[in-house]
């Protein structure tokens, strides 16, 4: 079956989807005393996207611009190369921001959550708020914050992001 066969057979049974990876770098700082003090790099490197394009793109439905999302996550002082599993959830029409949300486990295998924004999206600011997420880590069995993060998708990044756009 050749290309243009098997992609008409995916968007037939509704199975056409796509992926991109995407790499957010930056620095973060513990708070309420748990872990060393000072700023410390921190990124995650990921993959998302759909697998169903249709029902991605169906407004007021709960699966509505949410996507997947997986890949490796390093906190300095917390976790190195760690894989992370969650969802992007594009909230451009109903809060104006992209939320990335994701679990992933530290060293001594204690569950984490991850919430990461780019807030005040708008269409005369995207140069800065498409590529400036603030995030939290959070402990999951205690609901404690252990860190707080500011990180940056960098222009310079944009060609291979956009190169790495692929069917699903």
């Amino acid at each position: 079956m050749n290309r243009l066969e098997l992609l008409k057979k995916m968007f037939q049974q509704r199975r056409l989807g796509f992926m991109l990876d995407e790499t957010m770098t930056g620095t973060h700082h513990f708070v309420n005393a748990a872990g060393p003090d000072g700023e410390h790099p921190m990124s995650f490197h990921v993959t998302w996207g759909t697998r169903h394009l249709a029902s991605y793109l169906r407004p007021f439905q709960p699966g509505f611009l949410s996507s997947f999302l997986e890949g490796t996550v390093d906190i300095g002082g917390l976790v190195q190369g760690a894989a992370c599993r969650g969802t992007l959830d594009l909230r451009y029409f109903s809060e104006a921001k992209i939320r990335y949300c994701f679990d992933f486990k530290d060293e001594a295998g204690r569950p984490l959550h991850y919430v990461g924004e780019k807030v005040d999206l708008r269409p005369w600011n995207l140069h800065r708020t498409h590529t400036t997420c603030y995030g939290t880590v959070t402990d999951i069995r205690t609901g404690q914050d252990i860190s707080r993060s500011i990180l940056r998708f960098e222009l310079g990044s944009l060609p291979a992001f956009l190169a790495s756009f692929r069917l699903a």
